[in-house]
């Protein structure tokens, strides 16, 4: 508990940390900014994870939408129809905030030759600058919180990010590896972990198999499969190895912060007919026992309840599947679905999702999957990609609290235990998205398929798109606008549409 209550404190202390002024969201900060030595090394950490897992939830709003999670609840020229996105606050929360606390944490572990706080500084960078180029594709980098020596960062080729992506991880794990080498070890202001080094070791190469599994295009199937399979190896073994941060009454979820306008009719979100279609047994994933309605994690995501100046009172029942009808994505048609301020992701001390398990788990059974000879149109597996996937799925619904009947129910209908022979990539990716509900990877596992059918079943483009975009699927979001007047010169050197494919998307 005293570690979350950490956040508002250590927040006040570092946000002067190479902070900008609020109209200056350039990826370098101002001359002004207050020196790294008057703040000590057990501050700056908590600062770094916060404002890391704040950029990905930032992110998280628009990319749910993109996903097909969510729809908006405006009928307007928005990311839900794919139009022109930067990601303002992202760019501003990584580049402002991330990467400048994140620094002077580097600055101070080599400065105190504290091993383990420079591992967990290297471990957070990776993450920023994986995600960032991830969305992005070409950004600024080795020359970004530069300060005052330089305002105008070059962009940095993504193939040659990605590359110190890697080392940055085998980086940390080599320093946690180790006993720290100083008498500055961290502690409660590791807001993730308390300080394991151990668990950091398994996140690492966790984040590793991940970024690792994104360059199938370049790398190819059975080479890349390979490398995952052997980075999950040493990764999350169970849910007790999540990445993510924890909220309490006092410092709230910012998912149920953004659900809070429900009380005064304030609809910013409804759950998609798209995501929803993948859980309630209907045409698209139908159910093999007429006893099984509806995934058993579907009454524990979609709030069905009516929000009111007065409170929260029953809507629709929840037990009954026909009451799940979603939004289409792109028309702003009202739903009775919503995220709500109840349930796993969006209650007042729900943790904010990074990493976990349960994808460690999907990625294992997809990469054995690719191995085994299996694409996106082959019917029949390994073993090992069954196990995992199951596993993969069982972690899910222990995660969100599935009773353990209806678990193990839905685990043994033949649509879902198909079986070595009968297993194919669209069951282990439709699982992989129900328990990555409200994180970004999915964007990535979607344009590492291109959007194809036979990988994520029944996946359309949103009504009304941008025509700009000549009917294609957005492949990444265009650089910040505050940067456009910031670094002008470097900005228009390197923009490129949303419909063009980042370096390894191609």
């Amino acid at each position: 508990m005293k570690k979350i209550f950490k956040i508002a404190t250590v927040l006040t202390l570092a946000i002067s940390v190479y902070s900008c002024s609020d109209n200056y969201y350039d990826t370098n900060t101002p001359s002004n900014a207050v020196s790294s030595e008057s703040v000590g090394i057990n501050n700056i950490l908590s600062s770094s994870i916060q404002y890391t897992m704040t950029a990905q939830y930032s992110a998280a709003t628009s990319l749910a939408q993109v996903d097909q999670h969510i729809a908006s609840a405006f009928n307007d020229q928005n990311i839900d129809k794919h139009y022109q996105s930067s990601l303002d606050e992202y760019w501003r929360l990584v580049y402002s905030k991330a990467l400048p606390n994140i620094k002077v944490l580097e600055e101070k572990a080599t400065a105190t030759n504290s091993s383990h706080y420079l591992a967990i500084a290297k471990v957070l960078k990776a993450i920023n600058m994986g995600f960032t180029t991830d969305l992005h594709g070409d950004v600024p980098y080795s020359e970004a919180t530069l300060a005052a020596t330089n305002f105008y960062p070059k962009y940095d080729a993504q193939q040659l990010i990605y590359t110190d992506v890697i080392k940055l991880l085998d980086d940390a794990i080599v320093l946690f590896a180790s006993p720290n080498t100083s008498t500055f070890n961290p502690g409660a202001d590791d807001l993730i972990y308390g300080g394991k080094a151990a668990s950091w070791t398994k996140a690492a190469y966790t984040f590793k198999a991940r970024f690792q599994l994104h360059l199938m295009k370049v790398n190819g199937a059975n080479a890349t499969a390979t490398a995952v399979l052997a980075s999950l190896s040493k990764g999350f073994t169970a849910n007790s190895d999540d990445f993510q941060l924890k909220y309490n009454s006092v410092n709230t979820n910012p998912w149920y912060q953004s659900q809070l306008g429900l009380s005064t009719g304030n609809l910013t979100f409804y759950i998609s007919n798209h995501f929803i279609s993948y859980m309630n047994g209907g045409i698209v994933f139908p159910f093999a026992s007429p006893s099984l309605t509806m995934d058993p994690r579907m009454p524990l995501l979609v709030d069905l309840s009516t929000y009111s100046s007065a409170g929260i009172s029953a809507g629709p029942d929840p037990t009954v599947v026909a009451n799940y009808i979603g939004s289409t994505n792109g028309t702003g048609t009202s739903s009775k679905t919503k995220i709500g301020t109840q349930f796993f992701y969006s209650k007042i001390d729900s943790p904010l999702v990074y990493l976990t398990y349960s994808e460690a788990k999907f990625m294992e059974a997809e990469a054995q999957f690719l191995l085994s000879g299996g694409t996106s149109t082959s019917v029949g597996t390994n073993a090992a990609a069954n196990a995992a996937y199951l596993a993969g799925i069982s972690a899910n619904m222990d995660k969100l609290g599935v009773v353990a009947a209806n678990k193990n129910a839905y685990l043994a209908d033949a649509s879902i235990a198909k079986g070595v022979a009968a297993l194919e990539l669209k069951d282990i990716m439709r699982q992989k998205f129900i328990a990555l509900f409200l994180n970004p990877e999915v964007f990535t596992d979607y344009r590492r398929y291109d959007f194809s059918t036979n990988a994520f079943k029944n996946l359309t483009k949103p009504a009304n798109t941008d025509p700009l975009n000549e009917g294609k699927w957005i492949r990444r979001y265009v650089y910040s606008s505050n940067e456009r007047g910031a670094n002008t010169e470097n900005y228009n050197l390197n923009f490129k549409p949303m419909i063009s494919p980042v370096w390894w998307d191609k």
